[in-house]
C-alpha cells in the first residue's frame, strides 16, 4: 500500500544510524506506514541512533502522537538510542503537552524555542468533585465564551469540556479526594481546555477503542473525533501530582475579543500586552463549591 498524497517518508542510512525522515501530515491514514518503516530500521540498526525527522510535518493529530509514543517504547526495549529533530513549534507543543519531550531526545531541545503565541483570556476554575461538576463546568464554559465563538463551536466545546469533567469525576476512584480543576484559554484561532484531577490516569497509548452497545468508554471517543487535538499530561510532583486530560478546538473568536486578537500577530512585544490587557473581564467568580480567576496574560 503507497502513502497517502498528503504524506511522504524516505528512509535514509547514515554512518551513525538511520534516519527516518517525514512530510506532511501524519494522522491516522499515515501512522501506521511509520511504524512499519520504524520496526524495519530497528531490525537493522541494532544499537545505533536512529533519528526520526520532523522538519517538513505540517499535521500531527492523536493517532501521529500515539505512534510516536510506540517507537519511543520498542526503541527502549531495543536499546535503540532514539531522537526527534527538528519539530515544528505546534508540534513541539504538542510532544511537550502529552510529556513525549521528557522521554525522548529533541534537537533543537523543547527549550530552545519561543513561546508559544499569547492568549486572549486565561479562565482558572475549582471544581468540588461532585455529579453536578459536569453542570457546573458547562456553564463556566458557555459564560466564558459567550459571543466569542460560533453556535456550532460552541456546542463542541460543551459537549467536550463536558465529557472530560464528567471522566474526572467518576474514573479517579472512589478514594481519590479533592477537586476537579477547569482551564479555559482563549487564543485567537483556538480554544483550549484542560481538565485536572487527582486519579492515576491513563496512556493514551493503551486505550481500547470504543465498542457500540457498550454503555462506557465513549467519552474519549467522543473527544478524539470532534477535537483539533487532544492528549494527557502531569503535573506536579509527588503527594501533589495531578493528571490533566485537555483539547483544543480551532475556532476562529468573534466580535471585540477576535478583532483585539488579531493584534496580536504584531511582532512588538509591549504591543501584544498592551492588546491583551485591555481584554479585562469581569469573570471573577466564586462560591461556596468553587472558584475560578482570571487571566489576561
Amino acid at each position: 500500500m503507497g502513502s497517502p498524497p498528503n504524506f511522504r517518508i524516505d528512509t535514509l542510512e547514515g554512518d551513525s544510524g538511520t534516519t527516518i525522515k517525514l512530510g506532511g501530515e501524519l494522522d491516522s491514514a499515515s501512522c501506521d506506514e511509520l511504524v512499519m518503516r520504524f520496526e524495519e530500521a530497528i531490525s537493522t540498526v541494532g544499537r545505533r541512533e536512529l533519528v526520526i525527522d520532523l522538519g517538513e510535518v505540517t499535521f500531527i493529530d492523536s493517532s501521529g502522537m500515539r505512534a510516536i509514543i510506540m517507537i519511543e517504547r520498542r526503541a527502549g526495549e531495543h536499546g535503540v538510542a532514539l531522537t526527534l529533530t527538528r519539530p515544528p513549534a505546534g508540534v513541539t507543543e504538542l510532544l511537550q503537552t502529552t510529556g513525549i519531550a521528557d522521554r525522548v531526545v529533541l534537537t533543537p531541545s523543547a527549550e530552545d524555542f519561543s513561546p508559544l503565541e499569547p492568549f486572549v483570556e486565561r479562565i482558572d476554575i475549582t471544581l468540588v468533585r461532585a455529579p453536578d461538576a459536569p453542570a457546573r463546568a458547562r456553564a463556566e464554559l458557555r459564560q466564558a465564551i459567550a459571543g466569542r465563538l460560533s453556535e456550532q463551536d460552541g456546542a463542541t466545546a460543551t459537549l467536550l469540556t463536558s465529557e472530560l469533567v464528567t471522566n474526572a469525576v467518576i474514573h479517579p476512584g472512589l478514594f481519590v479526594g479533592g477537586s476537579v480543576g477547569l482551564r479555559i484559554t482563549l487564543f485567537g484561532n483556538r480554544i483550549r481546555v484542560e481538565v485536572t484531577d487527582g486519579g492515576a490516569g491513563f496512556d493514551v497509548a493503551t486505550l481500547p477503542p470504543a465498542r457500540p452497545g457498550e454503555a462506557g468508554g465513549h467519552g474519549l471517543f467522543v473527544v478524539d473525533g470532534l477535537s483539533s487535538r487532544w492528549g494527557t499530561t502531569r503535573r506536579g510532583g509527588g503527594a501533589g501530582e495531578a493528571f490533566c486530560v485537555w483539547f483544543e478546538l480551532d475556532a476562529g473568536l468573534q466580535g471585540e475579543a477576535g478583532d483585539q486578537a488579531a493584534q496580536f500577530s504584531t511582532p512588538s512585544r509591549s504591543q501584544q500586552y498592551s492588546s491583551r490587557h485591555s481584554l479585562a473581564s469581569s469573570m471573577h467568580r466564586a462560591s461556596e463549591s468553587q472558584g475560578s480567576t482570571v487571566s489576561n496574560a
